[in-house]
């Protein structure tokens, strides 16, 4: 029902995941700048994991889609596209994930196509497209979001919008090109391929009903295409019963907004999507490529539409200087250009501020900057400091010190 399990990856993850806030693994100490408070407390590392864990998962999202729609998307009119594929062809998804990159390049070179053939020349465009495996109640539903620029730059510079009207003609093309597609990697028999498209309801299907005009849009749907499988917010776990209730919406296809998995089936569901090693999970085309921006500044019609992030980037050569590296981190990509290679270097606790509501660098006894003055990571001294803090009554926050016996 799972395909490869991949025990050896998938507890690779989980002991990840473990590691997460456990003080024993190392603890940051952060004091108030202020000399005449002197507020401090000890904080522990994350995972910085993105698959099970759901506070880094949070905080990776939010950070992709910062530097997506601060550093990447242009400021022209872009629209949320959703590719979707029928029930017979998604378990050749789960068997070779490797066909994720090959239908993403696809379905790029689809709408390049579409563009040239309307405008009657070269159109350059941009899209950045996810593909994700879970749909809701964590079934296998493989498909694709992408933000897709709508129009282009023509061999002149100047930008032709180019609006999608009606969908069929551009969903039967998509159908017969990934058909096709499975059919020369003889995945489907010439048989099966023609049963397919005589399909009155083929189950292929295009959407792209949400346009993107604003700041607040943008970010929004770039935070759904870097979405991890699960939210905390939808399980309650009955450890009597050892069992997990989901919810969620009213679901059509199941018939319920309810869902009662056995604890172990639940773990089976949720990490048959933790992809392998190094997979990439979202990937940027034509413009928005790791190459074509790096090109920006010599094309000044893209450059003067660019993000202000990216402007501001490149008006002061010095920026890098004053962005934090946070270490390492978990070995999924994001995309070509992730946060995890690039943006990591920013403050988490910007980050949590805005989870939170809260900005963990301002004292909440004095309102100065706190300041991390120390990084301690070996365990005879994280020991003794937990040991000196549970006999002051002053134990971390959800540290249990029956662990130090």
């Amino acid at each position: 029902n799972f395909g490869k399990f991949r025990l050896e990856r998938i507890q690779a993850v989980g002991e990840h995941f473990l590691t997460c806030g456990d003080y024993r693994q190392g603890i940051a100490r952060i004091r108030c700048s202020n000399p005449d408070c002197g507020h401090d407390y000890f904080r522990p590392f994350s995972c910085k994991g993105f698959y099970l864990c759901p506070s880094c998962s949070q905080k990776r999202t939010l950070l992709f889609a910062e530097h997506i729609n601060e550093e990447v998307l242009l400021r022209l009119p872009h629209r949320q596209f959703v590719f979707t594929f029928p029930k017979a062809l998604r378990v050749f998804f789960r068997h070779d994930r490797k066909l994720f990159a090959e239908i993403s390049k696809m379905i790029f070179s689809m709408i390049s196509d579409f563009y040239r053939a309307v405008a009657g020349s070269e159109i350059d465009t941009g899209m950045v497209i996810a593909h994700q495996t879970f749909g809701d109640m964590l079934r296998w539903n493989p498909h694709f979001h992408a933000i897709l620029l709508e129009g282009g730059f023509d061999e002149d510079g100047t930008f032709v919008y180019l609006p999608f009207s009606g969908l069929e003609k551009m969903t039967e093309y998509f159908r017969r090109s990934v058909v096709r597609f499975f059919t020369e990697k003889k995945l489907l028999t010439e048989q099966f391929a023609r049963n397919l498209l005589s399909w009155k309801h083929s189950g292929f299907s295009i959407d792209n009903s949400v346009r993107i005009l604003d700041e607040q849009s943008r970010e929004n749907l770039a935070q759904y295409l870097a979405r991890p499988p699960i939210s905390l917010k939808k399980i309650h776990y009955e450890g009597f019963k050892g069992r997990v209730l989901f919810h969620t919406h009213y679901n059509e296809y199941f018939k319920e907004n309810v869902h009662m998995f056995d604890a172990c089936d639940f773990l089976a569901e949720l990490t048959q999507h933790i992809p392998p090693k190094g997979v990439q999970l979202i990937r940027r085309y034509g413009l928005y490529s790791s190459r074509t921006k790096g090109a920006w500044e010599s094309m000044p019609y893209v450059a003067d539409r660019a993000p202000a992030g990216w402007k501001s980037q490149h008006k002061r050569q010095t920026a890098t200087s004053e962005l934090i590296d946070c270490g390492p981190h978990e070995d999924a990509d994001l995309s070509d250009d992730s946060p995890d290679t690039r943006a990591y270097r920013k403050a988490w606790a910007r980050l949590l501020s805005k989870v939170y509501e809260v900005d963990p660098m301002v004292c909440p006894k004095c309102g100065s900057e706190m300041k991390v003055i120390a990084v301690i990571q070996e365990p005879t001294e994280i020991n003794r400091i937990l040991r000196h803090l549970v006999k002051q009554g002053r134990p971390p926050p959800g540290f249990d010190p029956t662990l130090l016996n």
